[in-house]
């Protein structure tokens, strides 16, 4: 089984504001401002990467233990699904999908 992979929703417009990301939700209207942590997820997933993949990236920039990394990261990565900033990729042929 194919572990879950994450990718940033293309209906989501983001750029920086000062020291923040801001994004977009065009269908919705709604505006998003994202912590440090946040933008650096948000940022990792330009590309399909799993909670593993995003992990071991961010271990190699922020001073965290990687069980509070994963704790972290998959609470921002509940959040941004929940909001439909990203979403889960479950196959390749979703992942195929993306680029539609």
């Amino acid at each position: 089984m194919n572990k879950p992979t994450f990718q940033r929703n293309p209906e989501t417009i983001s750029g920086a504001l000062h020291d923040q990301l801001v994004m977009m939700d065009i269908q919705k209207g709604q505006y998003f401002a994202l912590n440090p942590a946040a933008t650096r997820i948000w940022e990792l997933l330009e590309k399909p990467l799993t909670l593993e993949a995003l992990c071991n990236a961010l271990l190699e920039e922020f001073e965290v233990s990687p069980e509070q990394c994963q704790k972290d990261v998959k609470e921002h990565l509940a959040e941004m699904q929940k909001l439909e900033l990203i979403r889960e990729v479950r196959d390749l042929k979703d992942l195929s999908d993306l680029s539609d």
